[in-house]
Formats: C-alpha cells, structure tokens, sequence
C-alpha cells in the first residue's frame, strides 16, 4: 500500500551520503548552469524577429531539429546500454555548447541563428537516455524522486531569473542604442556602452555557451557507479538492430506500452493547444508583453519552486500511476481555466485576473513533477536496472518526437479550419483529463493484479534473482 507522509517529511534536502551525495552536489551544478544557459537562449526566437526579421518559417527550426534529436535517441538508447554512459553525455553536451557559441558569429542572419540554437537542441535532447541511466545508478532508489525534485526546484528559479534579466538586458540595450543613434558620443564611456549596446545579443550568445559548457564539465565529474566487467563488449549496433530491440521491449512488456499510450495522450493534448496559448492570452484576453510573460513563465516557475522538491519525495513512496493522475488532472484543469475566463469575465470581470492566475499556479505546482516523471524517474518503474534504462528512455525520447510532429500537425490543421484557441484548450484540457482517469484506471488494475506499488518496490524484486517473466 502506499504510505501517505506528514508534511514534515516532504520538505529539506535529501539525506544521501558518498557518491550519492557528490552525485547530487554535481548534478545541482549541472543544473543550475544549464537553466542559466536555457533562460537566455529562451528569448532568442524574440531576437530573430525583432532584431534579425525573421521569416514565419523560420520560427520552427528549433523544434524541426530537436524533434530529429528525439528520433535519434532511439538508436543512441541501444548504442549506449552496454557501453560506459557518460561520453553520451559529454560529448553531445559541448557540442550543444559550441552551437550556443557560433549563435554569436551568425548574428543577423536569421536562418542561421536560430539553425544553430535547433542544432544544439538536437545535441542537448540525446543526452537524455544517458543522464537518467546515471542518475539511476547513482541516487538510491529510496531517494531518487527526492533529489532530483530538489534539483529541478532549484533550477526552475535559476531559469526563470536568466530569463527575465536577460530580457531586461535587450530591452535597455535597445531602448540606449535607439536613444543615443543620433547623438555624438564625447565621452570613452559613452562609446563603451553604444558598443557594448550594439553587441548585446553576441554577448548573451557567448555567456550562454560558456555557461552551457561548464553545465557538462560539471556533470562529467560525476562518478558513475557501474563497472566495465558488467558491460558487454558487442560491436556497434546498427540502426535497424536498435529499433528490433526497441520493438522488442514493447512486445515483451505490456506495463511499459499502457505507460506510453498514457504518456501519448497526455502529451498529445498538450501540445494540441500549448503553442496557441501565448496567441489567446494576448489577443484573446487583452495581455500585454509583461502580463503574458508572467502568465507563461514567471507564476508556473515560482509555483514549481515551491512544492517541486517535496513532490519528488512524495513520489518515492507512491505509485506512478496514481502521481501521473493527479499530475494530469491538475494540469488539465489549467487549460479549462483559461478557457473559461472569456465567458466568466463577462459576469465577473475579476475573473480575467483570477482564472488565469489560478490556473498557471496550478499548472506550475506539478510541472517539474511532470517533468521529472517523464525524463528522469517515470522509466524506472518499468525497465530492469542495468542497459535496459537507456533503451526504455530512448523509447521516451522517440515518443516524445512522435507526439510533437503529431500534435503540432493537427493544431494546424485544425487551426486552418479556423478552429478558435479557446475549443483548443478545451479539447486540449480535456484531453489530459482523460489522461489522468487513464491513469487511475492502470493504477487499480495494477493492483489487482499485485504489481509493484511503488519504484522502490519494482527494484526490489531484482536484487535477488531476476524475475523469469515480464510483469
């Protein structure tokens, strides 16, 4: 049965020691300085339009590129299972630092630009499988939702700082160099602020892959606990090999494809209305800039600070099937706010305030739940320890390619059918509803059937003998 724990036990840092405790030191380092890094480059599509005039076609490359990431993490998760993890790491992480770098030489051209900030997301997004393959093998299993809920905390508020400030940056840089165009600069530090003004977006370019660097230079001084005699010394595996044995794990293992169609549908929905929502807040609700800003970032960020590390402990002892329903319904019921607030506002004009403030605190209170569930901790209630970790989250990574090209092709099409975003939300947030009842149901059957309740508890069974069949 899963133990409900007094509030007290839900919040402080982990209590780990050893490795385990210089794993999470390192990991937080990793985390902070790659938040940094995400919080400036997340203004950049803003610079391609205003300062380099990007085209509409444009705007897409970051997720055209990071999608292809997510289909090569399919082949990645089978290359690295039977191979030391962390070069899967490293390498692809400074090479997504390089891009963050050479952004700063391909400043006004656009394509280029935002090519590159695609590019390193590709390279960023295949690390994925190895990291949660490390952090598997290092945090205890008692402890590991705890930890990297308190890593997760911690970085949603470095992101959300880098990412205001440097905002605030290009604006006063703008605003002086359009101030002082046409003024004759005596001074020297009159004409060290127009240059520095001038390059602002070069500067921002190259702190952010600086800071990206150090992010993977930091986790590399992580010391992973497996062993050389416990992998096997096969030859590269070919691409068809990797999806034979992804298609493998999904026909042996019915628990992980009912995971999957609940993750589907979950993501699906999601991502059916979440591109439109910065469209209906400012033109369907009246927002401006600061207003859709704080809605879109700022309250869910301060929201995930909060509670993110105690949900992280409070997943350690429950059952993923029951912290994914109420994840689910949770976050469904911020796109049903939103959705209501143009009705509700003309009856209660508060309610143009309220709903949405309510709904984005909702949604950020269980999003680092959500996101450590799905790229961290979700996986390890179902695949074996050892190389199954990283071909399972391979397997994630793909699904998650699979929902974005899914998704975004039919909110456009039902966006070209002039589908208002409001019914978007509404499908959108019902959708994930749905989700999370799919959830609960999963939740009993399982339980029925005697499975596992618990990540700890599936662990369990495999410090003895290694079961005999697939659960």
């Amino acid at each position: 049965m899963v133990k409900l724990a007094p509030a007290r036990d839900l919040v402080g840092p982990p209590k780990l020691s050893g490795n385990a405790a210089r794993t999470f030191r390192w990991h937080l380092a990793y985390a902070l300085l790659d938040a940094a890094a995400g919080g400036i480059l997340l203004n950049t599509p803003l610079i391609a339009i205003k300062s380099f005039q990007a085209a509409n076609w444009h705007l897409p490359l970051r997720e055209l590129y990071s999608g292809i990431g997510m289909f090569l993490a399919l082949y990645l998760g089978s290359r690295m299972a039977s191979r030391p993890k962390m070069p899967f790491v490293f390498i692809p992480g400074v090479a997504a630092g390089i891009c963050s770098l050479a952004m700063a030489a391909a400043c006004g051209d656009a394509f280029w630009f935002l090519t590159l900030l695609g590019v390193g997301a590709m390279f960023e997004i295949v690390t994925r499988p190895a990291i949660t393959a490390v952090l598997r093998a290092n945090y205890p299993v008692e402890h590991r939702g705890h930890a990297t809920g308190e890593v997760r905390r911690w970085s949603s508020l470095c992101f959300l700082f880098f990412s205001i400030a440097s905002a605030v940056i290009l604006h006063f840089a703008a605003e002086y160099a359009k101030a002082s165009g046409g003024a004759d600069i005596a001074a020297a530090g009159g004409g060290i602020l127009r240059r520095l003004a001038d390059h602002i977006v070069q500067t921002l370019m190259i702190l952010a892959g600086l800071l990206s660097l150090a992010s993977f230079v930091c986790f590399r001084q992580i010391r992973v606990d497996e062993t050389l005699d416990s992998l096997a010394l096969e030859s590269k595996p070919q691409i068809g090999k990797s999806f034979q044995e992804a298609f493998a794990i999904l026909v042996r293992d019915g628990r992980f494809r009912r995971y999957l169609g609940g993750c589907f549908l979950d993501g699906f929905f999601q991502m059916l209305y979440f591109p439109l929502i910065w469209a209906f807040l400012s033109r369907g609700l009246g927002f401006g800039y600061v207003g859709s800003s704080a809605l879109m970032h700022a309250l869910p960020a301060l929201a995930a600070f909060a509670v993110t590390g105690s949900l992280g402990k409070l997943f350690d002892r429950t059952n993923p099937w029951i912290s994914w329903a109420c994840i689910r319904f949770v976050w469904g019921l911020d796109a049903l706010l939103l959705a209501a607030t143009p009705l509700c506002m003309t009856f209660f004009p508060p309610a143009l305030i309220v709903l949405p403030v309510i709904g984005r605190l909702l949604r950020g209170s269980v999003q680092g739940g959500w996101w450590i569930l799905w790229w961290q901790i979700g996986v390890t209630y179902f695949a074996p320890p050892g190389g199954d970790t990283s071909r399972y989250m391979g397997i994630m990574v793909f699904l998650n390619g699979v929902i974005r090209f899914s998704a975004s092709a039919a909110g456009m099409a039902l966006t070209a059918l002039e589908v208002p975003p409001q019914t978007l939300l509404i499908i959108g947030g019902t959708g994930v509803i749905l989700s999370g009842f799919y959830s609960l149901y999963q939740a009993a059957w399982e339980r029925r059937h005697r499975r596992p309740e618990t990540i700890p508890e599936f662990e369990r069974q495999f410090t003895g003998c290694r079961p005999d069949r697939p659960w």
